[in-house]
């Protein structure tokens, strides 16, 4: 034990102990009594975090009010990633129900909840409790088809989820128990795709798109020039000063109104990348421009499908990013990228190929590649040799939900 340093009086302690990294603030702890209480001061942590995490624009849990563990966790998430070691999951939770169509994992709330939806109508939704490993609650909507759903991205606001049928958008409240209870209902012929604080995107499945304030019933229209062929809108993202509109076929850019006054809105942009099997558009973290990530059609190179990163820093966008993988199933066509430049996709075996499906992680230059390269990484295999049809992604927290047709909902945990 260094004497001038335990001599230190607390405060200068404390604020010493903010330059160190998250490893050594633990080695510190180990050394003697006062360390160990001093480094169990929520001050310490907070400073940690703002140096360690925060400094780095490393991901991290926005609602864990606990900062040491929400220190602790991305620092060691973000070193995962950092490293070119393995990326072997550190853990796996399973849940086994009925056969699902869809899973999402519920933002806040202590991040303990994901959303299922059945297979067959297509008319109920289960809240799974992910740490009890139980199920929670089951909403239905009786004698309706449902046609769509989406998350809230903004977990402090009432509205948790809308879903969609053919003639109406319920909005759905969660409570902390994991019951969804009806808000609202809105009487319109519209999908819903997007649902961010009290603002929710509204769209059809050809041009139409609406953006809507379900508390202020204040609403602007999209014009997306009209057209009569099938062009499916894959996501709205907002950003502080525009909308851009993801569909099949092309993505438009509009600027964002102030207020919602039924005006129509014209696109300041538009541009086409060709024919596509899914496209992942996060809203970009603070500061950082909108990327896109798409999982190309286009099997001119060798008939070998390609997963495309393309960057908005301005337009038309910039690809950045090539990289061939193979599909499984129709629904595993599906990719996700994370606002930090994180991804994850499914790559099935090669055909008359005896090999499993794999989740495969890929990291491209952001804060958690410091190279020029994309580094990517098989994750784990199917070992049952079915299919993986549906998956969800949260990068804050390093977790990601398979699916099996069967109702196996498996969560691994990096």
């Amino acid at each position: 034990m260094n004497g001038a340093l335990y001599d230190l009086p607390d405060d200068v302690l404390i604020y010493n102990i903010s330059f160190l990294s998250v490893p050594d603030i633990i080695v510190l702890r180990q050394t003697c009594q006062r360390f160990n209480a001093l480094t169990r001061l929520p001050i310490v942590w907070t400073n940690a975090f703002k140096l360690n995490i925060l400094a780095n624009d490393y991901p991290f849990d926005a609602h864990d009010i606990n900062p040491e563990h929400r220190t602790r966790h991305s620092y060691r998430l973000a070193s995962r990633w950092l490293a070119e070691s393995p990326l072997t999951p550190k853990s796996e939770t399973i849940f086994i129900g009925s056969p699902v169509y869809q899973i999402k994992f519920i933002p806040g709330r202590k991040q303990k909840f994901l959303l299922t939806v059945p297979k067959g109508l297509w008319s109920a939704l289960t809240i799974w409790d992910i740490t009890r490993q139980q199920k929670c609650s089951e909403w239905s909507w009786k004698d309706t088809i449902l046609n769509g759903m989406t998350i809230n991205a903004d977990p402090e606001s009432e509205a948790c989820v809308a879903v969609s049928s053919s003639q109406i958008i319920v909005l759905l409240h969660l409570n902390e128990a994991g019951t969804l209870h009806e808000l609202l209902s809105i009487d319109i012929g519209l999908r819903a795709v997007t649902l961010t604080g009290d603002v929710i995107a509204l769209t059809d499945g050809i041009s139409k798109t609406v953006i809507y304030n379900w508390k202020t019933d204040e609403r602007a229209y999209l014009d997306d020039g009209g057209g009569s062929h099938h062009n499916r809108c894959y996501e709205v993202v907002f950003t502080p000063s525009t909308i851009l509109v993801v569909r099949e076929h092309c993505i438009k850019l509009y600027t964002r109104p102030r207020l919602l006054h039924r005006q129509t809105l014209t696109p300041i942009a538009t541009y086409s990348f060709g024919w596509v099997a899914f496209v992942s558009a996060p809203t970009p973290a603070p500061y950082n421009p909108l990327s896109v990530l798409i999982r190309s059609n286009d099997q001119s190179d060798n008939f070998r499908p390609l997963i495309k990163l393309y960057s908005f820093a301005s337009f038309p966008p910039i690809l950045t990013s090539n990289i061939s993988s193979r599909p499984g199933t129709h629904r595993s066509a599906k990719v996700i990228l994370g606002k930090r430049a994180t991804a994850v996709w499914i790559r099935a075996p090669e055909e008359n190929d005896d090999d499993c499906e794999t989740l495969v992680a890929a990291v491209y230059p952001g804060p958690l590649n410091p190279t020029a390269e994309v580094r990517v990484r098989d994750v784990c295999s199917n070992p049952l040799k079915k299919n993986w049809n549906l998956f969800d992604y949260d990068e804050e927290l390093g977790r990601i939900a398979l699916g099996l047709g069967s109702g196996k909902v498996t969560i691994v945990q990096l």
